[in-house]
């Protein structure tokens, strides 16, 4: 299948969300812009775009931090980039997402008023330990990204993602059906040459992309992630990599 061509309205809005995300980023760095949300299911791509932008628009201004982190390691990421044109970026920090007070300080960093402080009136001995005040006032900005809202999420993370998203930008990237998130993943590969590393032929991704294509409805997730893992099996083994993708990849028939 020629992807570009089948999916040429598709990847033209796609096109069209990225050069927002882009656009959002540049004005983060001259400080025109506080907070942004990019919102989308798992293994989209998200993470790939901001830290690409930011690689290209804010280089030395930002860190992306993913995974675990407590709230007052949340507070002192605040204060070390609190200035103006400064890009914290939260990548599914979930440890921190959920709990009330890691809300708020959210809320804080990405709210729309005229001056944004951010205060911490407990654990002072601490704060001192890291040279931290005990308030400060943030210039800076805040990129969230979030898989809430596409599988599993609690009505508690929901809640929170909307009263950020009230104060926010926010850009979805795509919904959570498979024959979208197909799309996305098409137009990563395609477009945006994720796999351009691994150094395949245009032949090859097409018939790699057919193939997630054609089970999209037995893999147990359609996404970058599973994309890569079927490119890893066929370099592994060109000959016979469409039965350990079957096995690998692939839900049990019932």
């Amino acid at each position: 299948m020629d992807y570009a061509t089948t999916f040429k309205r598709e990847f033209a809005e796609l096109a069209t969300r990225y050069t927002n995300i882009a656009s959002f980023i540049k004005e983060m760095g001259q400080g025109k812009v506080r907070s942004l949300i990019v919102n989308g299911p798992p293994g989209v791509g998200k993470s790939y775009v901001v830290g690409e932008q930011l690689a290209k628009q804010n280089p030395r201004k930002h860190k992306i931090v993913s995974g675990h982190m407590t709230l007052l390691a949340l507070y002192a990421a605040l204060y070390a980039y609190k200035d103006k044109g400064s890009v914290l970026v939260l990548d599914d920090v979930d440890s921190v997402f959920t709990k009330v007070e890691g809300l708020n300080l959210l809320k804080a960093a990405m709210d729309t008023k005229a001056v944004r402080n951010i205060h911490w009136e407990s654990s002072s001995a601490m704060l001192n330990q890291m040279g931290l005040p005990t308030s400060f006032q943030f210039n800076g900005a805040v990129i969230l990204i979030s898989n809430v809202g596409f599988g599993g999420a609690t009505t508690k993370c929901m809640a929170h993602l909307n009263a950020l998203k009230d104060r926010s930008y926010c850009i979805p990237v795509a919904n959570g059906g498979e024959d979208s998130c197909f799309k996305q993943v098409a137009y990563m590969v395609v477009k945006r040459k994720m796999l351009a590393s691994y150094n395949l032929s245009d032949k090859e991704v097409t018939m790699l992309l057919d193939y997630v294509a054609k089970n999209r409805n037995r893999l147990y997730t359609v996404s970058l992630r599973t994309m890569i893992k079927l490119v890893d099996i066929y370099k592994m083994n060109k000959r016979g990599w469409r039965a350990m993708a079957d096995a690998g990849l692939l839900k049990a028939v019932a």
